[in-house]
């Protein structure tokens, strides 16, 4: 009976292995470049702690169930696929306060790239026994002279004492994506202790609740750093497998880690704060359900931020809105609105816009505490600012928020201020600070402002020449909201559910539901599955591997990069007819390419059956060979369309998107030497004078339409080229520059 009660013990209360290695901390990760691939930890206790029975590791592998906690039945894995599994030297000390860097490719290495000597490395590298201590294997061959950090991964700081049944995690990092990410509850394992009784870890974070520091890589020469505060954020304190009951799964390491230069040996210096990237997007100031929308990035910290409301009266703060407990929801919208309105992020109480007179509305980045009720003016530390009136007189005063020469918007322009609010057209339309931009259409509180007419989204095109109606649309369409690739949240498989839903109306039978899909090449349709169709998935018609491969792929880029999630771009597809495509550039084939032969489907709503495999070159089918891919007829203007799109939207004009990775320049062209696999910022694909063909060959059609008008509700950009087919011929085929088709979303009914 003694030894049943002992398990219970060792399952609820974790051995503890020295009193103070819980102040252990992993404080700074290197990851590249590779010779410069460090680990750092901290002791930020009072008093110094003994590294003997601690251990560092990135050894997990859940396809061979193979995970560092097997260390107590003499497993853990690692000296193999770059893994390592270590232990520090016998007797190794980190004085209270003290920062140690372990260097995972050597000291020689380590000292070349950063001028100093580590503190360990994780083997030798200089042939012979130097000055710096080498880590130990954690077990034989763990370690076998090789170490690295790459892809997705997970770094692990735990303690055992050789003798217990369970590890004590000491702090827990993962980054990258969560491949080898862990989740130990409920596993039970006998060590080598006295009984043959299995000891029970308890329930940790799942691994799709647990926070990354990125989900890509940090910029090469830079480091991953913990915040000088030592904070460990969100992390929960009670009922873990941590030392002293902690979760180390649970830490929120996206709020507590930041990137900066590195500092091995040392403490970090975080770099100053920058605002994020937000603007007023709409205000009703008028009628019962007053509201402030401010649209930015998904995820962006509102920390500082803070709204300020003046009223016109006597030009003084009337009320104060503190938005550092929040970051921008995944929707991209922030919404600060009478209680009426669908979940206001903060209510709005009644009257707070001035409606009688001149009032505004602005966002600094600045602490609530340096304003004041009753206070005056202030034009420092400004985000973005806007000041309105239902007929009132400019007010001068309120106007010096404003850029020189940006004008005070009426709500009440079309005398309909009860039903109308001031909206930035195009949705995020103009920059901060001005109001050009601004119209008066019905509200639309926490959503994309898509009652805006769509001439007034292309009212800044200039088709004067080529150069600039492509710079033009450009900054029209740059900076969309960018949705996760695969995510619980709203990610790009929803987004596509109903971009490429079946257009059948025998199918369609509910418009929010998206009962099933319509494949691009195949020409059929499938049930549609949640996240993931099993006989379908997502096609890159702009090739990932031509600019834009994810780090997921064995890319450099995030994987939410804003091209690799573009929906306009991201089409369902046959899993089968997408891997023949791959990356092959499109052209017109031959009858000696390869036919992909289209479903015989009511596809295009003419009544008309199409597809169908003849045989003959070029039937209705698709066609491939080694080197090039053709689309059938039905979808050749719509890929094309969509090739035209990339090409403008990513400039690689020093933009960078939500995920902190640079755009790159995609370029459309016919020269064959250009055009293949790259991961630089610089990719060519074609072959333009054939796409031109194929958007001249196949015209926009309703259902074209209708897929960029549920784009543009996700993500608030248009593709240009389905409402302006004519703007092709201007930029990629030196025609005339001049807007002669009226905008086809109205044209088609699709307001």
């Amino acid at each position: 009976m003694k030894t049943k009660y002992l398990s219970l013990i060792f399952t609820l209360i974790p051995l503890f292995a020295t009193a103070d290695v819980g102040d252990l901390l992993i404080t700074e990760i290197s990851v590249t470049p590779t010779v410069g691939e460090f680990i750092e930890i901290h002791n930020s206790g009072a008093v110094a702690v003994d590294l003997t029975d601690v251990y560092l590791t990135d050894a997990t592998f859940s396809g061979g169930s193979i995970y560092y906690y097997q260390i107590v039945t003499g497993g853990g894995g690692g000296g193999g696929f770059a893994d390592f599994h270590s232990r520090f030297p016998n007797g190794a000390m980190i004085a209270a306060g003290e920062y140690q860097t372990i260097a995972l490719n050597g000291s020689t290495n380590f000292n070349t790239t950063y001028g100093v000597d580590p503190t360990y490395e994780l083997y030798e590298d200089a042939g012979a026994a130097d000055a710096i201590p080498d880590m130990l294997e954690a077990t034989s061959g763990s370690i076998n002279g090789q170490g690295g950090l790459s892809g997705g991964e997970v770094a692990i700081l735990y303690t055992w004492d050789g003798a217990s049944d369970l590890v004590q995690d000491l702090d827990y990092v993962v980054w990258g994506d969560k491949t080898e990410a862990v989740d130990k509850s409920a596993v039970a394992i006998d060590g080598p202790d006295a009984d043959a009784i299995d000891s029970t870890y308890l329930n940790e974070t799942d691994i799709t609740s647990q926070k990354e520091i990125s989900t890509g890589s940090h910029a090469s020469g830079m480091s991953w750093q913990r915040d000088v505060s030592l904070d460990e954020g969100a992390e929960t304190q009670v009922g873990g497998n941590g030392f002293s009951g902690s979760d180390e799964t649970s830490e929120d390491l996206n709020n507590t880690f930041y990137e900066g230069t590195p500092t091995p040996n040392i403490a970090g210096t975080p770099p100053p704060p920058t605002a994020p990237n937000i603007l007023i997007n709409e205000v009703d100031a008028v009628g019962t359900a007053e509201f402030i929308e401010i649209f930015g990035t998904a995820g962006a910290s509102l920390n500082d931020v803070t709204v300020v409301l003046y009223q016109g009266s006597d030009n003084t703060i009337s009320a104060l809105f503190d938005l550092s407990a929040f970051t921008m929801p995944a929707s991209g919208y922030f919404l600060i609105g009478d209680a009426t309105l669908p979940a206001p992020d903060i209510t709005l109480p009644a009257n707070s816009l001035d409606d009688n007179n001149s009032g505004a509305v602005a966002v600094y980045f600045s602490n609530v505490s340096n304003f004041t009720i009753g206070g005056a003016l202030v034009t420092t530390d400004l985000i973005d600012a806007l000041v309105y009136d239902s007929g009132q007189a400019d007010n001068a005063t309120l106007l010096t928020l404003l850029n020189a020469g940006q004008a005070q918007v009426d709500e009440n322009a079309n005398t309909a201020a009860a039903t109308e609010s001031n909206a930035r057209c195009p949705n995020g339309g103009g920059s901060a600070l001005n109001t050009d931009t601004y119209m008066q259409v019905a509200p639309t509180a926490g959503t994309i402002n898509n009652t805006c007419p769509v001439t007034p989204y292309y009212a800044s095109a200039d088709p004067t020449d080529a150069t600039t109606l492509r710079t033009s649309l450009h900054n029209i369409i740059k900076g969309h909201i960018s949705y996760p690739y695969s995510a619980t949240t709203t990610d790009t498989w929803d987004i596509l559910g109903f971009a490429d839903e079946d257009h059948n109306l025998g199918v369609d039978i509910d418009p929010n539901v998206s009962e099933r899909v319509w494949m691009i090449y195949k020409n059929n349709s499938y049930v549609h599955v949640e996240n993931f169709g099993g006989e379908y998935n997502r096609e890159h018609t702009w090739p990932q591997s031509y600019g834009f491969s994810s780090s997921a792929s064995g890319g450099s880029h995030n994987v939410n990069n804003a091209p690799r999630t573009d929906a306009h771009h991201l089409m369902i597809s046959d899993i089968g007819y997408n891997g023949d495509r791959g990356n092959l550039y499109f052209d017109n084939c031959d009858a000696a390419c390869t036919e992909l032969v289209t479903t015989l489907y009511d596809g295009e709503g003419t009544g008309t059956p199409i597809g169908g495999g003849s045989g003959t070159y070029p039937g209705n089918s698709n066609w491939f060979d080694s080197n090039s891919f053709e689309v059938w007829n039905e979808r050749k203007g719509d890929i094309a369309r969509a090739m035209f799109y990339m090409d403008v939207r990513y400039e690689n004009n020093g933009e960078i998107d939500s995920t902190g990775t640079p755009e790159p320049d995609l370029v459309l062209t016919d020269d064959l030497g250009l055009i293949g696999p790259t991961s630089g910022d610089t990719a060519y694909l074609g072959l333009k004078s054939i796409l031109i063909q194929w958007h001249n060959q196949d015209p926009v059609d309703p259902i074209e339409e209708e897929r960029n008008e549920v784009v543009f509700s996700y993500q608030g950009n248009r593709n240009p080229f389905i409402d302006h087919p004519e703007w092709v011929e201007c930029i990629f085929n030196g025609g005339v520059c001049t807007t002669t088709v009226p905008d086809e979303v109205f044209s088609n009914g699709f307001e």
